[in-house]
């Protein structure tokens, strides 16, 4: 009986493998030590009004959302974009950043303070999602977590996120 059970549970196994490999193998090359990133898009233009709150801390009086209209995939690089909105008691403040779930990192990209242009963030780096501590950057993670990872992968629509973001459901990331 114990040997059957082992054969049985070796068989899910490996079927499992096999239907999640050929959607991860898609991006098993985004991580590589030669990957390079495209050209970055001009931040768009952002709404406060349908705003996907992204979790925050309860004692933060900060809150923050994603507006859905600005999220954008490069399934070539594995980069997802995006402008989120954080909102003060006295300001409101929009970033313009891009997440690769591949490696489990974020980018800003400009940063642009209540009534004033975009600036450029002056960030050139990749930062790991993983460990952030300031409640400020913590949301590249939940972002990732709540849906716009899949995994390590990217999911394949924007309407795919704006779904897996809107329900609360937190997927299997890192």
């Amino acid at each position: 009986m114990r040997r059957l059970l082992a054969h049985a549970w070796r068989a899910v196994a490996i079927a499992l493998a096999a239907l999640t490999l050929p959607a991860m193998a898609q991006y098993a090359d985004l991580d590589r030590a030669d990957w390079r990133e495209d050209t970055v898009p001009p931040p768009p233009a952002y709404s406060t009004s349908k705003l996907i709150d992204i979790e925050m801390p309860r004692s933060s009086s900060v809150r923050m959302g994603i507006d859905p209209e600005t999220i954008s995939i490069n399934h070539e690089t594995g980069i997802v974009r995006y402008v989120v909105v954080a909102r003060g008691p006295s300001a409101v403040n929009a970033s313009y950043e891009g997440i690769r779930c591949a490696t489990g990192e974020y980018r800003v990209y400009a940063r642009q303070v209540q009534g004033n242009p975009w600036s450029p963030s002056g960030e050139n780096d990749w930062k790991s999602m993983r460990g952030q501590t300031s409640i400020m950057v913590q949301h590249p993670f939940r972002l990732a977590r709540d849906g716009i990872c899949i995994g390590t992968g990217v999911r394949q629509t924007v309407a795919d996120m704006v779904r897996e973001l809107k329900s609360g459901n937190k997927t299997l990331y890192y």
